[in-house]
């Protein structure tokens, strides 16, 4: 133990002796050299003064420890200008580097006993829990790395790895519905056969109100001989949230001889942290030889140990029933991950889908019970994750209790059953009514199937990352012995380095994501409709597992993306965007989590989503894209022109408000169809009602009596027009025409030429170019009592506060001879030209 100054000494001090020789044996608190320092005091002198001197205080510095000087820091006359400074070493006799419920292991000494001249608590020697199976056990970081040296040694001569395994939806999955005993035993129910291999143990003092429960434990299919295999090139720990009794039973039930895990196990009780987990937890200081195998990626941080696999859900809708003190799943990808290993394995006999069922045949949602609990149930269990507050863990303990206790008693797998068994019934009943001839007898479906094959892609992975580990370790090997061609030359070979030598061993946090990347790489990924709300696309889940596969992953769609993860029954503005550019493969979620499970590049062919005609333009264009072209508008392709930039949108008929985030894309259901839609023209009945409806909503009313019959189609109107709708009136006017005009061919004679109707409408509107067409008007204002031709009439109209006179034009072209200002009309035509020319170019 080196012992060094203090932190509370009055600094500088000065030795004065040592009183320690060399190997001498010393005791706690025997003096080991002499000292003094000097200090300031307030003391009084002869004439009764107050005077502050400086004064010398001789003392001695007593050990920490018992032991033997094994050599001196510092000699007689040396200054110490303050702490930290190394004074002398001592040998203990024992050097307390493992302890066990504050006591060494070695000595039997109380580590947390403390004195007057302790500098350091002897607890802080060993800070590190390393141990599976208990947290009362501690030891310091050299010996941490001794153990781990000596554990490395031994795997690389057994040419071995390390791996952590997660137990719940990662190998095996649990549920408490006692509704499974009850298949077990009955032979004719559908589910028989998928739960007779179905383990159970009950754990009597960790039941939900203390009164135990059973537990159901559904091997993931494969996984004896998996762990069999695999347990050959790996040597495995297992990492669970469970309860110490709970791991405790799944290891008897996968390993009953203790062969492939020992007592290498590690629970929520131990773990130390009831959020995430931790590799530095068992392999502390260094995990380059370690592989970890769950079904969640966010309790690691996504580390680059990890190979995530498709969770595990063979109990339809029970989920992770030791998963209440997590974080809440981003997304939940068991029903993908389903349909992904459904289609590796052989196709089986096509079963037509009921009413009622998912894709993969099961229950689309199950009934609440009676109290509600049941449709709570998944919430609860998931959304407990809290921090680390003692009250909050007790409150989620409970609250957890609860819920298992609701799913004992409300039975969701026997309520899901009955729900499909309903709907047998009604399909049976339909196809008797339809086909009476025939009498088909009713059959009933399983809500469980027992079809995965995620540990074969498995298997296939990790050896992989052995195989790669210990290729890479043989040429570090060989090439430090000099290799062949140094021996082929006559060259002196190298220093030869011992076979277990730890400076050449690789790091599979190296290895593993360079074998990984390889598969997605080049592949730019956006996603559609797949990722939650409020959930940041680049940091949610699925993206980063994306990543680690070597995809890149935007937000907009552009030039460099090859793939749109979009979901098959939603057709989002992004798959419509993604549809005008053929090089982009508009694929479901199904082909990205096939990559994931193959570790392959898969053919995106039977997962392709095919765009409808009317989806292929976006923008009113039917020309396809290249790479490198933008829209013909100039939009950028992004989620903020279709999708952000929406944000209500109101059903006229449903008086439905549909609110959108920048996350959330809009099915098409839902998006307003483009005016050039032919299937969404109006009318000129339709056109006319919208025009009343905007009038009496302006306040408009109708003052041209005078137009004849020929134009009371076009819905002519005059009065107070504000600049803000003129455009629109414009568009209106000009649709009522082009219908009249495509429906009577003698009406369009009768409107004359382009010109015409054009000035026609122009004297129509209400403009501040027809108050200055007067001559008298030297001031530039409109005049009270100015009218057109045909004297008019005058209406008031409030605008913006003010009152603004403005004389309506009463000459819709009535051919009465009564032409005889044409100066004035030319310069009206000028005028209503250039109006119209500027209200386009606004």
């Amino acid at each position: 133990m080196l012992l060094r100054s203090p932190k509370n000494l009055h600094y500088p001090v000065t030795v004065t002796e040592l009183l320690k020789q060399h190997n001498a044996d010393v005791d706690k608190y025997a003096p080991l050299f002499s000292y003094f320092y000097k200090s300031t005091v307030t003391t009084g002198n002869d004439f009764g003064e107050w005077v502050e001197v400086e004064k010398t205080f001789p003392t001695v510095f007593e050990s920490e420890t018992d032991g033997k000087i094994v050599s001196w820091k510092i000699d007689a006359g040396a200054v110490i200008s303050g702490p930290g400074i190394a004074l002398v070493e001592i040998e203990e006799p024992c050097r307390h580097e493992v302890q066990y419920g504050g006591m060494c292991a070695d000595c039997g000494k109380d580590m947390t006993m403390v004195s007057y001249n302790t500098s350091s608590r002897d607890s802080d020697r060993a800070t590190i829990n390393m141990a599976h199976g208990t947290t009362a056990l501690f030891i310091s970081q050299s010996e941490a790395a001794r153990l781990e040296e000596e554990a490395k040694r031994r795997l690389l001569s057994k040419r071995k790895l390390s791996l952590v395994v997660d137990l719940d939806q990662t190998i095996i999955h649990a549920t408490v519905d006692p509704t499974v005993a009850e298949w077990q035993k009955d032979e004719n129910n559908p589910n028989h056969g998928a739960v007779k291999d179905v383990r159970s143990f009950q754990l009597v003092d960790d039941g939900p109100g203390g009164h135990g429960c059973w537990y159901y434990i559904k091997l993931r299919p494969g996984l004896m001989q998996f762990l069999r295999h695999i347990s050959e090139l790996y040597e495995l720990h297992i990492y669970t949230m469970g309860t110490r009794a709970y791991a405790t039973n799944i290891a008897k039930i996968i390993d009953p001889d203790q062969k492939i895990f020992g007592d290498r196990i590690l629970s929520r009780d131990e773990s130390g942290s009831m959020q995430v987990k931790n590799l530095q937890r068992l392999f502390p200081v260094d995990t380059k030889m370690v592989a970890i195998i769950d079904d969640r990626g966010d309790v690691w941080s996504w580390s680059d140990n990890l190979i995530k696999v498709n969770p595990y859900d063979f109990f339809v809708g029970i989920g992770d029933i030791n998963s209440s003190f997590l974080p809440k799943r981003q997304e939940a990808t068991a029903k993908e991950a389903s349909q992904v290993r459904n289609k590796a394995l052989a196709p089986g006999p096509a079963v037509k889908k009921q009413s009622g069922q998912d894709e993969n045949g099961s229950v689309a949602q199950a009934p609440k019970s009676t109290n509600g609990a049941l449709s709570r149930i998944g919430e609860q269990l998931v959304a407990m994750g809290g921090g680390g507050d003692p009250n909050v863990l007790q409150s989620q303990s409970t609250q957890q209790e609860a819920a298992i206790a609701a799913q004992v008693s409300d039975r969701p797998l026997l309520q899901k059953q009955k729900q499909l068994d309903e709907a047998d019934e009604k399909a049976s009943e339909e196809s008797t009514n339809s086909d009476s001839d025939s009498e088909q007898p009713s059959q009933r479906h399983n809500l469980l199937h027992d079809d995965d094959n995620e540990l074969d892609f498995l298997e296939q992975h990790l050896r992989s990352v052995h195989r790669a580990f210990y290729e890479e370790y043989d040429r570090k090997l060989h090439g430090s012995h000099g290799g062949r061609v140094a021996e082929l030359r006559g060259e002196r070979p190298a220093r030869k380095l011992p076979v277990d030598d730890l400076r050449i061993v690789p790091d599979i946090k190296a290895i593993m994501p360079f074998i990984k990347a390889q598969v997605l790489r080049g592949v730019n990924i956006v996603f559609t409709g797949v990722v939650p709300l409020g959930v940041d696309v680049y940091s949610a889940d699925i993206s980063r597992w994306a990543k680690s596969f070597g995809a890149n992953v935007s937000d907009h769609i552009s030039g460099k993306t090859t793939h749109v993860i979009a979901a098959r029954d939603r057709k989002t503005a992004k798959v419509r965007q993604a549809a005008k550019r053929p090089h982009i493969k508009i694929v479901t979620m199904s082909w990205l989590l096939s990559c994931f499970l193959q570790w392959e590049h898969v053919d995106e062919g039977p997962h392709i989503i095919h765009a409808e005609p009317d989806e292929t333009n976006l923008h009113g264009s039917t020309k396809a894209l290249s790479p490198f072209d933008e829209p013909e508008d100039g939009t950028k392709l992004s989620s903020s022109d279709d999708e952000a930039a929406v944000t209500d949108y109101e059903d006229g008929e449903a008086g439905l408000t549909i609110a959108t985030d920048v996350n959330d894309d809009i099915p098409d259901s839902l998006l307003p169809t483009s005016p050039t839609d032919e299937s969404r023209q109006l009318n000129a009945a339709e056109w006319e009602g919208i025009g009343e409806e905007l009038k009496e909503f302006l306040g408009d009313s109708d003052t041209d009596s005078d137009s004849d019959a020929s134009e009371a189609s076009n819905s002519t109107r005059s009065g107070s027009v504000t600049p803000k709708n003129r455009k629109r009136k414009r568009e209106t006017q000009s649709a009522e025409s082009s219908e009249t005009e495509e429906s009577d061919s003698s009406a369009k004679s009768q409107l004359g030429s382009r010109l015409q109707k054009r000035k026609r409408r122009a004297l129509e509107r209400v403009s501040s170019l027809t108050n200055v067409a007067s001559a008298d008007m030297s001031s530039g204002l409109p005049s009270p009592d100015t009218t057109g031709p045909e004297g008019g009439q005058e209406e008031e109209d409030e605008e913006d506060g003010g009152e603004v006179k403005k004389a309506a034009a009463g000459n819709s072209g009535e051919a009465d001879g009564d032409e005889d200002d044409d100066d004035m009309a030319a310069a009206l035509e000028a005028e209503m030209e250039a109006a119209l020319d500027d209200d386009e170019d606004d």
